[in-house]
């Protein structure tokens, strides 16, 4: 296709990468022009292609822009992912669209806000953008506002007055603002919208109806959290909340705790409330489990019937009363018994309605109160009021602390992933700025003796690999071997036979002798790495059968451990092999990851080509690199002239914490290396798509492997497998793709030594960590301590982490409680997906003790998480009750006693079937009557 003037323009300033010239140009266009370069456009991608699309995905787009008439074709055109490596510049894009007529933008506008589902989301930048500098209306989208929130907003954001009312009523909104706080300084949303307050740009009775709104839309505690703190802020006068008044008694019965308690501080200071009122929400706080609003509600009723005989609203009143004679906590029950005795004059006309509830109370309270009104008294025995308890809020999360300076003084550790993160790091800084001081350094430290390696086909322990980066340093010159295995690849950059060409350094063969000649390198070999690693002399076979494995692996023959086996036998000495991989599906792929980054160190080490320092070493004890630590770093080889290892930049960016970092994006980009090039792209577009994960549960029937989704078994099989499937979008980083490829069947033993690392190598991707985890959950089973790395750690938990929280919770670990308020403190505990996996091992591992189960539920409810126990119990209840045609057991009664308690701590309301079926057999066995409690604490027959 020939290309008109106006194309050629165009394509000399994309080629160019002339961002600015190529806006300049497209903004002047007319129409005819305009139509003329869109035709061509497609081709001249397709031109570019050959090279690499994403370097001119910044002009590409500012032509895209400029030149398409269609709105729809315009926002595909700028959100292709071909185009997403220059999201940090967008000043050029956004004057483009700027320019163009009014109801376009507002069209194209849309359709860019439209496009974001998630915060984290590519395409979040260029909407953000694109909404400023436009003025166009954002459409009603709630992932938008979540996204325009996860920014930080500034004072002068032109967004603010389109968006912010928004905020009550997006859904998840709630939940992302869950961490700001007014005490002991207002957070940053908080303290922009009080300065907007004192400046009189937004409307105080706006802000306070939106609240309201929100609050009567329901929720939880930590999705209303933010707008309980707003509320705080506004603080409402007495005329403002007299104004709402209705609003605010309609939130007494069923807010959470937090909301009914700003409700009732709010009808307090609005003066005396109509007698109708007070009764109404008398009754609604009486209702409540908590102690504090019960008792509030109590204190309506002394007040209304101080000095009154025969009040008008006596039934609404003493119905309030006798719903508190049934309340849980003791200190409640006393104090209505007591009201009702001191006004009872006033309560006279309902007398038989406090006369119905005295077997509520307990006998000492129901005694008294049946002498004045009459009723029935029940026996202590026939009694089953829960104990009193007030469950105290949750913790505050927990804060993750700096990472500890890298050094070597940790040999003793250097297994643990801390400690191996810490001496890595130093051991390459000193290697690369000053070899012969490290040398000496070591040698003192380990005392000239190094951990013994072994003539092994591969390496996968972490510790073997550092005592070779030891020897490498210490050790004099000695003959280079091959790698024991074929060809490899470390992150990208290719190592032909274990790395560069080195010479042996050994004698050189004139011919003749082979034989004595192999026999006596191999003696001197041995030798040598006997005083090296600190081997004892050997002879006879077993040194002649080493050193024959390394004679093969050093020559090259086909099976260096059968034919060097062979060659080995007269020459009685050994050689030490140097480092290899293991093949990849002989260990789990975080595994393979991991000694990637080893073996890339200690080939670079070979080849004199470390860089200056390592780019992954983390800044927090979770794992987390930040992002201008990363930019420092990546300057630092700049400076060198040192392109960063490979597989250590994918680390460093699989370390960065999640979500979008433009100013960092910007300070990459400035760094004119490929390394900062892909570091800056990475910044700016979000890092790691969150890949979908999934588990598929099997069994052995006989020989034959099956499916339980497929075929359930209809008895619990003696052997289950658990198998993580994973599908991720290609990133172009070989080690990262590598990492996120299909999931095989993998040896546990050989990759066991090494999954402590795991949550740290994916510290912003718990899930993934989780999901391989799963062929270990079974046996021999996931210590506590790595779960806990994960509940600090930073991503969405899913199906695989719930898995994973489950085994923890039914094998009823010690820590298994904490780990749930630990999550749960952080507001991302899948509880009911946790709940719905217990369930799954109790039918599918029917060895585990319920009341065990029960136990752990209730240690986590009492400290602090027990609306996610409550949550969890929704799905795990059903599988804790008896099965048709069983009989109960105290199990079961457990159960379900923990499951009344937990639903009047957390005001849990609605259905039940399973209970309701159980509470409507009646009886009067323990079990049925725990079952008709939690039914009415739900409020439902």
């Amino acid at each position: 296709m020939t290309c008109p003037p106006t194309c050629a323009r165009v394509r000399e300033r994309v080629l160019a990468r002339d961002a600015r010239g190529l806006a300049d140009l497209v903004i002047a266009l007319s129409d005819t022009e305009r139509a003329e370069a869109a035709r061509h456009l497609p081709v001249l991608r397709d031109e570019l292609r050959a090279v690499g699309v994403g370097r001119y995905g910044e002009v590409l787009r500012i032509a895209g822009a400029g030149v398409l008439s269609g709105p729809a074709a315009t926002a595909a055109w700028l959100t292709r992912r071909e185009f997403a490596d220059q999201w940090p510049r967008l000043g050029e894009v956004t004057r483009v669209l700027a320019a163009r007529p009014a109801p376009w933008q507002a069209d194209v506008v849309a359709r860019l806000a439209r496009k974001i589902r998630t915060p984290e989301d590519r395409d979040v930048p260029l909407a953000l953008a694109a909404l400023r500098a436009t003025g166009a209306p954002p459409p009603e989208h709630d992932p938008l506002v979540i996204a325009w929130l996860r920014t930080g907003p500034a004072d002068d954001d032109p967004l603010l007055g389109p968006l912010l009312p928004r905020i009550f009523e997006a859904e998840g909104v709630g939940r992302e603002l869950r961490e700001e706080r007014l005490t002991p300084a207002p957070t940053p949303l908080l303290s922009l919208i009080g300065r907007l307050l004192a400046a009189g740009q937004v409307s105080r009775e706006e802000l306070l109806d939106g609240c309201l709104r929100r609050f009567l839309r329901g929720g939880d505690g930590v999705s209303l959290r933010f707008f309980v703190r707003l509320h705080e802020l506004l603080d409402p006068t007495p005329e403002e909340a007299a104004a709402r008044a209705r609003d605010y008694l309609r939130l007494l019965p069923v807010a959470p705790g937090a909301v009914a308690e700003l409700a009732l501080a709010q009808l307090r200071g609005v003066g005396p409330l109509e007698p109708a009122e007070t009764a109404e929400a008398a009754g609604a706080l009486t209702f409540r489990a908590e102690a504090k609003l019960a008792l509030g509600g109590l204190r309506l009723v002394e007040r209304e019937t101080d000095g009154v005989a025969g009040h008008p609203h006596a039934a609404e009143l003493a119905t309030a009363l006798a719903t508190a004679f049934g309340h849980t906590s003791y200190e409640v029950q006393g104090r209505a018994a007591r009201i009702a005795l001191k006004r009872a004059a006033a309560l006279a006309p309902a007398g038989h309605v406090l006369a119905e509830a005295v077997p509520l109370l307990p006998e000492a309270l129901g005694v008294r109160v049946a002498d004045r009104f009459g009723g029935e008294v029940a026996q202590q025995e026939q009694q089953e009021r829960p104990e009193a308890f007030t469950p105290p809020p949750l913790p505050a999360p927990a804060v993750p602390e700096p990472f500890p300076e890298p050094t070597l003084d940790v040999w003793e550790t250097v297994y643990s992933w801390v400690d191996g993160e810490r001496w890595l790091a130093a051991f390459v800084r000193r290697a690369a700025a000053d070899r012969e001081g490290l040398r000496r350094t070591l040698a003192e430290q380990l005392g000239g003796v190094h951990s013994q390696v072994h003539p092994q086909e591969s390496w996968v322990d972490v510790s073997d690999w550092i005592a070779a980066l030891a020897a490498e340093v210490t050790g004099p010159a000695e003959p280079a071997t091959a790698s024991a295995g074929p060809e490899q690849t470390s992150g990208g950059a290719e190592w032909t036979s274990g790395g560069p060409e080195w010479t042996s350094g050994g004698p050189e063969w004139t011919g003749g002798g082979l034989e004595q000649a192999i026999g006596g390198l191999l003696e001197a070999a041995w030798n040598e790495a006997a005083r090296l690693f600190g081997f004892q002399p050997q002879s006879g076979q077993a040194a002649g059968r080493a050193a024959g494995w390394a004679a093969g692996q050093a020559f090259g023959w086909a099976d260096g451990a059968a034919s060097g086996w062979t060659a080995g036998r007269a020459a009685g000495s050994a050689a030490v092999a140097r480092p290899s991989l293991p093949p990849p599906d002989n260990v789990a792929p975080p595994h393979l990851f991991l000694l990637r980054r080893l073996d890339e160190i200690y080939r670079a080490l070979r080849a004199g080509a470390l860089p200056p320092v390592l780019l992954a070493t983390p800044t927090l004890t979770t794992g987390h690199l930040a992002p201008d630590v990363l930019v420092e770093r990546l300057a630092e080889c700049a400076a060198a002239g040192a392109e960063p290892l490979p597989a250590d930049l994918a680390q460093a960016l699989l370390r960065l914490p999640r979500g979008h970092h433009p100013e960092a994006a910007r300070d990459a980009a400035r760094i004119d290396t490929p390394a900062a090039a892909t570091a800056a792209r990475w910044l700016a577009d979000g890092g790691l798509r969150d890949p979908e994960t999934r588990v598929r549960w099997s069994y052995l029937d006989g020989a034959t492997e099956r499916l339980f989704d497929e075929h359930e078994p209809a008895e619990p099989p003696y052997q289950i497998r658990l198998q993580p499937e994973l599908r991720a979008e290609p990133t172009g980083l070989e080690a990262l793709d590598e990492l996120l490829g299909p999931r095989a069947r993998w040896s546990w033993f050989q990759s066991r030594g090494v999954l402590h690392w795991w949550p740290s190598l994916l510290p912003s991707h718990r899930e993934l960590v989780a999901a391989d985890y799963l062929p270990d959950l079974t046996h021999p089973g996931v210590p506590v301590r790595w779960v806990r790395d994960l509940a600090d750690a930073d991503g969405p938990a899913g199906e695989a982490m719930a898995l994973v929280l489950a085994f923890q919770v039914a094998r009823a670990d010690p820590e298994a409680a904490a780990l749930l308020v630990r999550m749960a403190a952080r507001g991302d505990l899948p509880a009911e997906d946790v709940g719905a996996q217990v369930a799954l091992l109790l039918r599918r591992r029917p060895h585990y003790q319920e009341r065990q189960i029960v136990g752990v539920l209730a240690d986590a409810a009492r400290q602090g998480a027990y609306e996610a126990v409550w949550r969890l119990l929704t799905r795990l209840l059903p599988a804790l009750l008896p099965a048709p045609g069983e009989r109960s057991r105290v199990a079961h009664v457990e159960a379900v006693t923990l499951a009344a308690d937990v639903a009047a701590w957390a005001g849990a309301r609605g259905p039940f079937p399973e209970v309701s079926a159980y509470a409507a057999a009646g009886g009067r066995s323990r079990f049925s009557r725990a079952c008709i409690r939690l039914r009415d604490q739900l409020g439902h027959a």
